[in-house]
């Protein structure tokens, strides 16, 4: 059962496009803000470009202070998930006093870009998310589109390239960005709470082969997230919509599985990968990959390696931590982060920054949760932030941790404004 659409409960600024066009531009916006990768490798390559800090920074910025700005209201009561990210916000602060210049400059700005997506997302209401999601459905639906279409033809020309995944553009993540935005698309359709059975079997049929060709460009932990996201949006799922999801879940596991099979050779050698073992023998003074002989070929072998240093790093790095990108520092696999959001924020920030990233994912996510049974709009929120919680945990870096950041306060801004409806009681008959 989905709950009436109510009216945003603050006076937008007169500059500022309403009614319709407001929807149309919040959606846009956020489709923009939750795949910048997406958009920025579309962009990169359609203009011949390898890239540029200017237009990256600016693109953050612009849909970051887009979603603020056309959200924007003024009832906020701070929850307690705001405290703890007062609170993160604070011992970052504290740990780049004490540590001082660890990283470089655009580090430091992508941070800041990062962390404010929180507040500029806080001010979203269920109101917004119900509103905004047919042009959210539409703006990301075309990316997937460009970037399905411009990675099947990296595909076919680099189909038996040693490197496994194609470069999109010279990206060699783009597929795995593109892959993220149409997961964004699926958890969209799944959440919406109107599928049927011509709906379901529309949407199975054109998200097949999009699902087919990242899976074919050896794109692997997204699926597994996104097969995690799934499984939340059946528990969440009203009884009647559960059937629709899981067949969906079915159509990508048979696309997944049709693009594995066509690049046969391939996909066996990466999987090969999951159970390779890096030799050596560990010492007590220095982090483990200083001691392994690790395959750079191989991304789970790095990943493990890289792991093992944050957990021999995370009792040494105090209760404020070491700085920003000093992982990198301290262990033997350089220019490399630990790609996970959580325990980077451990070694970096101390142990303190490292609890409070951890308790605010988990308090915002157990906050919406009752919410999520029953609304849609929270639902697509709760799944999404799993969907990225999941995603940080293999893919994350803090300082380019904006899409977390922002489900994150999207989720306290929907607690907010979101209310479950009341149990009907049954009625005594006399």
């Amino acid at each position: 059962m989905s709950l009436p659409v109510g009216k945003p409960s603050s006076t937008m600024p007169a500059l500022l496009p309403s009614g319709r066009s407001r929807q149309v531009s919040f959606g846009i916006a956020l489709a923009i803000l939750v795949a910048p990768h997406s958009v920025l490798v579309l962009i990169y390559g359609l203009t011949g470009s390898s890239g540029n800090s200017l237009v990256t920074g600016a693109l953050l910025v612009i849909a970051t202070a887009a979603v603020g700005l056309l959200c924007f209201r003024r009832d906020i009561v701070l929850l307690p998930a705001d405290y703890l990210f007062f609170a993160l916000m604070l011992c970052i602060l504290s740990s780049s006093v004490f540590n001082g210049w660890t990283s470089n400059a655009k580090e430091y700005a992508l941070i800041v870009v990062s962390l404010a997506a929180y507040p500029a997302c806080r001010f979203i209401s269920r109101a917004d998310i119900a509103a905004g999601r047919a042009s959210f459905i539409r703006a990301t639906g075309t990316i997937v589109v460009l970037g399905s279409i411009v990675t099947a033809a990296a595909l076919w020309q680099q189909w038996n390239d040693p490197h496994g995944k194609p470069l999109v553009f010279g990206f060699d993540a783009a597929g795995t960005y593109f892959l993220g935005s149409l997961c964004f698309l699926i958890i969209a359709l799944a959440t919406s709470g109107r599928l049927n059975l011509r709906r379901t079997a529309v949407v199975s049929s054109l998200i097949f082969l999009p699902a087919a060709i990242f899976a074919a460009s050896l794109v692997r932990f997204t699926f597994i997230a996104l097969a995690g996201t799934l499984c939340l949006a059946v528990l969440l799922s009203e009884a009647r919509q559960r059937k629709y999801v899981v067949i969906m879940a079915c159509v990508i596991l048979v696309a997944v599985a049709a693009g594995l099979l066509a690049r046969y050779d391939q996909a066996r050698q990466f999987a090969g990968y999951a159970i390779e073992q890096s030799t050596g023998e560990i010492g007590l003074e220095r982090p483990p990959s200083c001691y392994l002989t690790v395959n750079f070929r191989n991304s789970i072998a790095i990943r493990k390696a890289l792991v093992q240093d944050a957990l021999f790093l995370i009792p040494r790095s105090g209760w404020i931590g070491t700085g920003l990108d000093s992982f990198m520092e301290f262990s033997c696999i350089k220019l490399t982060q630990v790609h996970n959001s959580v325990l980077q924020a451990a070694v970096e920030f101390g142990w303190l920054g490292g609890s409070l990233l951890l308790a605010l994912m988990v308090v915002a996510a157990a906050s919406l949760f009752p919410l999520a049974r029953y609304d849609d709009a929270s639902r697509f929120v709760l799944c999404g932030l799993a969907f990225v919680v999941l995603l940080s945990l293999a893919h994350g870096r803090v300082s380019r941790d904006g899409v977390l950041f922002a489900l994150l306060g999207c989720a306290a801004g929907l607690t907010a404004t979101s209310r479950a409806p009341a149990p009907v009681r049954p009625t005594m008959v006399a």
